[in-house]
């Protein structure tokens, strides 16, 4: 108009978005599984917030291509409310498919090409090499994914002059993160694209309200599940308690709810069901602050004053040293030496075996063979070391590990580089084609001693589920119950397998 002396609005860039959908979902779910949710449920929240300008300045996204592996799955927590909304062992990632078409989004399928890989990366790589030559000059490529193997794409972008975002792990490689012109840290992408204020607690549906079946899946407008039994008025669940604010302030406050707790518990307290009633005593506040920063309830207990956290399936149990006994298998919540809700699952009866067999020492971790393999793959090439992995190097493989889709705790990382060293393999040694396979027979000759030392006899058929879970060739023939007898250890070397002797 006339007259009009505004400063024109920035023009917006004209971007091109990519999205590695297993990589952002399961890292998403390490932090909050409703976060994960609702990005795949509720696209076109994101999209907006990523158009507005975060990271930058404000985009027109004219290409948005999704690469979703269809068969792809991740299992919910167990016990936790998206769990028990969905009633399912697993969401799979082919369910959000019509969403992302709705939000305009363009799903190119990406099957598992082998045990661990979809090539969803490469087909990336390709689409965005060819954008460079579009017709339309995309000034912006932005590529939500954590996996440092799009470093050199980073490269080639800088050199033809375009600007690119990353939302990663804040983990993931400096190398890959310096080599972008934006990072947006999965954390900051959970937070403020998809948690918004959302509810501690889903939605419970009210008799007589036909809106329930409008509402949207995701943070913002949980879906209902059916209201838990009534409690005696003993254990009525009192009113959240209000956000102290400042994370120590928050910090201080959670250990004091969790002493509270454990002082009135006369034996120690399995810390799944604990998280849960943490989650309930403080309110939304508690999981939207990540336990006031510390990440996980078992990290924030680390040296914390008058509490002990022991190892165990779900995570373990909470004590106070000085009025409880040291906890074991027997604990309430697990019966028969297995993880309480998981006596089904072969994988976890034989990790609670091994716990129960062993007894103290390294926690022996509930690892699906996939991951487990990944690690043990990647320790392997990382040699030859001056000594065992560290804090950084076993952090980097959990990342790793995480951006391929794998659930792979550091601390599960940890527990396997202890193992390992008790079995004084080699850090030292020159890897090659087998060295993968040395650290699993390492593995397995090491817990089998552990177990033999603890007097406990390992049956036949435990003994071949364990070879399968470390992804050892069975032995020809039965397999010897293993002699609990302690074998000789200088006679041992690190990456032989003991051979154990019928009874």
């Amino acid at each position: 108009m006339p007259g009009d002396t505004m400063a024109p609005a920035a023009t917006p860039l004209r971007a091109a978005l990519y999205i590695d959908f297993d990589n952002v979902y399961s890292s998403l779910a390490a932090i909050d599984e409703w976060a994960a949710w609702s990005f795949g449920a509720e696209p076109g929240r994101w999209l907006s917030w990523l158009e507005a300008g975060a990271g930058g300045g404000p985009r027109r996204l004219l290409v948005r291509r999704c690469y979703l592996n269809p068969a792809g799955w991740t299992e919910p927590a167990h016990g936790g409310s998206l769990a028990a909304w969905l009633q399912q062992p697993r969401v799979y990632y082919s369910r959000f498919r019509p969403a992302l078409v709705r939000a305009g989004i363009q799903v190119v399928d990406c099957p598992r090409l082998s045990r661990l890989k979809n090539g969803a990366d490469m087909e990336m790589a390709l689409d965005i090499l060819d954008a460079l030559h579009h017709p339309t000059r995309f000034e912006e490529f932005l590529i939500l994914s954590g996996d440092s193997d799009f470093t050199p794409l980073l490269h080639r972008l800088r050199a033809h002059d375009r600007r690119s975002l990353v939302v990663a792990h804040p983990l993931s490689a400096q190398a890959f993160r310096a080599s972008a012109d934006a990072v947006v840290p999965f954390e900051d992408f959970a937070e403020a694209a998809l948690d918004g204020e959302a509810p501690a607690d889903p939605p419970r549906e009210v008799a007589g309200d036909t809106r329930a079946e409008a509402r949207p899946a995701g943070p913002a407008a949980r879906p209902a599940i059916a209201p838990p039994p009534a409690q005696p008025a003993a254990d009525a669940v009192p009113d959240p308690m209000q956000d102290p604010g400042d994370p120590a302030a928050q910090r201080i406050a959670i250990l004091a709810m969790l002493r509270q707790l454990v002082a009135g518990s006369a034996t120690p307290l399995h810390l799944p069901a604990l998280g849960k009633r943490i989650h309930v005593l403080g309110g939304a506040w508690v999981r939207q602050s990540r336990f006031g920063g510390a990440g996980t309830l078992a990290r924030l207990i680390e040296g914390a004053e008058g509490l002990a956290l022991e190892a165990g399936p779900g995570g373990g149990w909470l004590y106070d040293p000085a009025r409880h006994e040291r906890p074991s298998l027997e604990q309430p919540g697990v019966s028969s030496g297995l993880a309480a809700g998981l006596p089904d699952d072969p994988l976890a009866r034989l990790v609670a075996e091994l716990r129960a067999a062993i007894g103290p020492g390294p926690e022996v971790p509930l690892l699906a063979p996939e991951a487990l393999d990944f690690a043990l793959r990647h320790l392997a090439g990382m040699l030859p070391l001056q000594a065992a992995p560290g804090p950084e190097q076993r952090g980097a493989l959990a990342a790793e590990a995480s951006a391929a889709g794998l659930e792979l705790p550091a601390r599960s990382v940890e527990a396997l580089v202890a193992w390992l060293n008790r079995a004084r393999f080699d850090w030292g040694a020159t890897p090659d084609a087998d060295t993968p396979a040395r650290l699993a027979r390492a593995l397995f000759a090491e817990l089998t001693r552990a177990a033999a030392a603890a007097g406990a006899r390992l049956p036949p058929e435990m003994l071949a589920a364990l070879r399968d879970w470390l992804g050892l060739a069975p032995r020809a023939g039965a397999e010897p119950a293993a002699e609990p007898a302690i074998p000789a250890l200088p006679a041992r070397r690190a990456d032989q397998e003991p051979d154990p002797q019928p009874a």
